[in-house]
């Protein structure tokens, strides 16, 4: 197979671009405003990137290690993760143009460009493996626009679908060239990922583990001395280039100074519900009405359709391509394990089928779990579906090969650019709303206080920890808070502060005694953490709650105590501002 013409990659960039620009619309315009998505997840996405910048040309310190959350302790963000293949593009507009308010326009392009980078990358690899360049345009087009694609937006981790086509493509090349440049190509291309995704990363291992499984049963004649001598290359390149990242990786598994373990529970609830694949969610416009069948057959089990729908086109044309296009697919039976493969693990633990959960059936991941690390940590199964997703997209673009050589050429293209449109109007979700969120009045007056201080947030909710991180590159104080909204794993009991604030009536539940030595921890705490101000959100708390946590905070005689706009209660403490 020939290379591709660098004309023609132009135009197959320009025409997912394109495409990006309209299935998104109106990010590309959108310069202030965002996508808020689901909880709030996207104020990670944007702390992410302040916080490279921040720590790298304003503190000259490490990104991995941030000193500026759970002060004085520190927090590490090698599994938060970091989002460096992106953040890095980042660096010159913030510089340019100020942070945070610089990142909206950011975040807004390098989403268009996942999706059409995205587009590109699995036309070049389904070209590969079809030699169909028509098949391989609609083909892309099915697996960029993926509801999962849109869903994971937040979370550049799992957004960032095109690191995870780079290797494969040059994977792919690599077995077809045998040449120790190729081998280059493919470590260099593991890169971006590796610095990108700790989940993909491990995925990708259990990818080309497959593969090579596969091979070593069915194509051992592919495994010369130049694919071996290339693959040993490939992973020289990649352990040079990616050892800073694998460092921080090994201190991190080492020392454990995160919590990192996920419980089945957490699990279960962010599996796959196996009707989510045949059910669309209420994100597909076109779709929308049956979104409440969806939902309502799904409720409260398991991750529905808006998320792991691949889109009614795309399941009929790889279930066609399973039984008609053997012969059009390089590697037959290694996709098709890789498609079982991956949607058993997008199952979690247990199987949820509709409303029913079948607690009495452990899936395979329930016992990978208890002898893999990796799927101890991992809080989200369902991730894994995008691999069964590129098999089932590896089908259906077999499929169209087939179609292509059944129908005369001018017959062909006819089907394909209806076949297009229709692909098009089913996995459609733009206009995406636009929203954002604007720092506070009192977070504005922090910001203009001089010195440094830490602020405590309550109640140790999810939704504080995610505001946490929208605010803190505004008012650029510590936080007393670390940025993961999890308490599995990690004792509140320990530290007294955290514990007795979170819950008071835990406090006046203590007998006199208890109740000194409480106090006195509790200083000690505000002492050592250097917290000057406690911001309660009083809309997540009741009125009975109120009044417990302002009579514990009066115990450590606040400097002031006082409401601001209606939503917030405010404990001004004498602590840091040095």
């Amino acid at each position: 197979m020939s290379e591709p013409k660098k004309y023609s990659l132009a135009a197959v960039f320009g025409f997912y671009l394109a495409l990006s620009i309209i299935m998104t619309w109106p990010l590309a315009i959108s310069v202030s405003q965002y996508p808020l998505f689901d909880h709030l997840d996207i104020a990670a996405t944007f702390y992410n990137f302040w916080w490279q910048y921040y720590s790298l040309f304003k503190l000259h310190t490490s990104p991995w290690f941030n000193t500026m959350v759970n002060y004085p302790d520190g927090y590490s963000m090698v599994f938060f993760p970091l989002y460096l293949a992106y953040g890095i593009f980042s660096w010159p507009l913030q510089a340019l143009y100020g942070t945070p308010q610089s990142l909206p326009v950011f975040f807004n392009w390098i989403s268009i460009l996942s999706f059409t980078l995205t587009g590109l990358l699995g036309y070049l690899l389904f070209k590969e493996l079809t030699q169909s360049s028509a098949a391989a345009l609609l083909a892309g087009t099915l697996f960029s626009f993926l509801p999962f694609h849109y869903w994971h937006l937040p979370r550049c981790h799992t957004s960032c679908l095109e690191l995870m086509l780079l290797p494969i493509y040059f994977y792919y090349r690599l077995l077809r060239t045998r040449k120790m440049k190729s081998g280059v190509w493919l470590g260099l291309s593991l890169v971006p990922v590796f610095y990108q995704s700790p989940n993909y990363v491990v995925y990708l291992t259990m990818f080309f583990m497959l593969q090579f499984c596969y091979m070593m049963l069915w194509d051992r004649g592919s495994l010369s001395a130049n694919w071996l001598r290339a693959v040993a290359l490939a992973v020289a390149v990649l352990a040079l280039l990616a050892s800073p990242f694998l460092w921080q990786v090994g201190k991190e598994v080492f020392h454990k100074s995160t919590p990192s373990t996920s419980t089945l529970q957490e699990q279960s609830i962010y599996s796959a519900n196996l009707l989510g694949f045949v059910l669309p969610g209420e994100n597909n416009r076109f779709l929308s009405p049956l979104s409440k069948i969806g939902n309502r057959l799904t409720s409260g089990r398991g991750v529905a359709g808006r998320e792991i729908f691949p889109g009614y086109l795309l399941l009929l044309l790889g279930v066609l391509g399973i039984f008609f296009a053997r012969r059009h697919i390089r590697h037959y039976g290694f996709w098709l394990c890789c498609l079982v493969f991956f949607l058993a693990l997008s199952l979690g633990p247990y199987l949820h089928i509709g409303q029913k959960t079948y607690w009495e059936l452990p899936l395979p991941y329930f016992y990978l779990r208890k002898n893999f690390f990796f799927f101890q940590m991992d809080r989200s199964p369902v991730r894994s579906c995008i691999w069964a997703l590129l098999a089932l997209t590896v089908f259906a673009n077999g499929y169209l090969r087939w179609v292509q050589k059944k129908l005369a050429g001018g017959k062909s293209k006819i089907l394909f650019v209806l076949l297009g449109a229709l692909a098009l109007l089913e996995l459609n979700q733009a206009p995406i709303k636009g929203n954002r969120v604007t720092p506070p009045k009192i977070y504005q007056e922090i910001a203009s206080e001089s010195g440094q201080f830490t602020i405590l947030e309550l109640p140790l909710l999810p939704d504080i920890y995610r505001f946490s991180g929208f605010f803190q590159p505004w008012h650029r104080k510590r936080l007393a808070l670390d940025l993961t909204a999890r308490k599995v794993n990690a004792s509140l009991a320990d530290d007294p502060l955290f514990y007795y604030f979170d819950e008071p009536l835990r406090f006046f539940a203590l007998d006199a005694l208890e109740r000194k030595h409480a106090v006195e921890a509790i200083t000690a705490e505000l002492k050592r953490r250097q917290i000057k101000y406690v911001i309660v959100y009083l809309k997540f708390i009741d009125a009975e709650k109120r009044q417990d946590l302002d009579r514990l905070a009066q115990i450590f005689s606040p400097v002031e105590t006082f409401d601001s706009a209606g939503t917030f209660r405010v404990y001004q403490f004498a602590y840091g501002g040095l």
